[in-house]
C-alpha cells in the first residue's frame, strides 16, 4: 500500500486498535480481497511499531480475514466455498435470534427504524442500479446492523460483528436486479413481523433471508469455479 488509507491509532492497546482499523479497511473494501499487506506498510499507515501489527494480523487470521505469510505480512482472504457456507449458516441462526430479541425488547421502535430503511431502499431501487448500488448496499448493511444492535445482547452483537463479510460480497449480491428485489421483499416481510410484534416470525424470516443469500452466494462461487475450470484457470476462482 503506497498511499495512506488507514487512520493512525494511539493508546495503550495498540494491537487491538490496529486490528480494528485493519479489519474495518478490509470489510469496507478499502483493502481488497487477495491484496497483499505488509507489516511495514501497515506500521507506516497506522503510525505504530511492527510488534502490535504482527499481533493484529495474527488475530485477524483467527477471524478468517487474512492469511499470514512467513516473514512477508499477509494476504486478505478470499473466502473458500465451505467458509462462505459456514459463515452464512452461523450468521443466519444468530441474526435470527437477534431479531427475536430485538422484537421482544422494543418491536415498535424497531418497526420504525426498519420500515424507514426499506422505504428508502425501494425508492432507490427504482433508479438504474449503477447509480445507486453503493447506497443500496449501505442501506442493507444498516438494516442488518439495526437488528444486530437492537438485540441488546453484547454477546450477540460481538459475534455477529465478527461474522460480517467484506463489502465486496454485498456489492456483488446487490448488483443483480432479481436478488436486489428479493432482498427488499424479504426485508419488507421482516418489518411486518416486527410491526405485528411477532418475535418468532421475525426470527424465522430473518434466518430464512440469510440462508437464501447463502445459497445464492455459494451457487455464484460454484459458477465462478466452473468458468475458471473451462478457461484452465482453476486456481484463480
Amino acid at each position: 500500500m503506497s498511499a495512506r488509507r488507514l487512520n493512525q491509532v494511539y493508546g495503550v492497546s495498540l494491537a487491538d486498535q490496529a486490528r480494528e482499523s485493519i479489519r474495518t479497511a478490509i470489510l469496507d473494501g478499502t483493502i481488497a480481497p487477495e491484496e497483499r499487506i505488509t507489516i511495514e506498510d501497515l506500521a507506516a499507515d497506522l503510525g505504530i511499531s511492527r510488534t502490535p501489527i504482527r499481533e493484529a494480523l495474527k488475530a485477524l487470521e483467527g477471524d478468517g480475514l487474512v492469511e499470514l505469510l512467513p516473514h512477508r505480512g499477509a494476504i486478505v482472504s478470499r473466502f473458500a466455498r465451505d467458509e462462505l457456507d459456514h459463515r452464512y449458516s452461523v450468521r443466519a441462526m444468530l441474526e435470527g435470534y437477534a431479531a427475536e430479541l430485538a422484537c421482544q425488547l422494543d418491536a415498535a421502535a424497531m418497526t420504525e427504524v426498519l420500515r424507514a430503511n426499506v422505504l428508502r431502499a425501494r425508492k432507490l431501487a427504482e433508479r438504474p442500479s449503477d447509480e445507486v448500488l453503493s447506497e443500496l448496499v449501505e442501506l442493507n448493511l444498516e438494516f442488518h446492523a439495526a437488528i444486530r444492535e437492537g438485540s441488546g445482547s453484547t454477546t450477540v452483537i460481538r459475534i455477529l460483528d465478527q461474522l460480517r463479510n467484506p463489502v465486496a460480497f454485498s456489492l456483488g449480491y446487490w448488483s443483480d436486479d432479481r436478488r436486489r428485489q428479493n432482498s427488499i421483499e424479504a426485508h419488507t416481510d421482516i418489518v411486518a413481523a416486527f410491526a405485528n410484534d411477532d418475535p418468532a416470525r421475525a426470527r424465522q424470516l430473518t434466518e430464512a433471508h440469510l440462508l437464501k443469500a447463502r445459497d445464492l452466494l455459494v451457487a455464484q462461487h460454484d459458477e465462478q469455479v466452473r468458468e475458471a475450470e473451462e478457461r484452465g484457470q482453476v486456481g484463480t476462482a
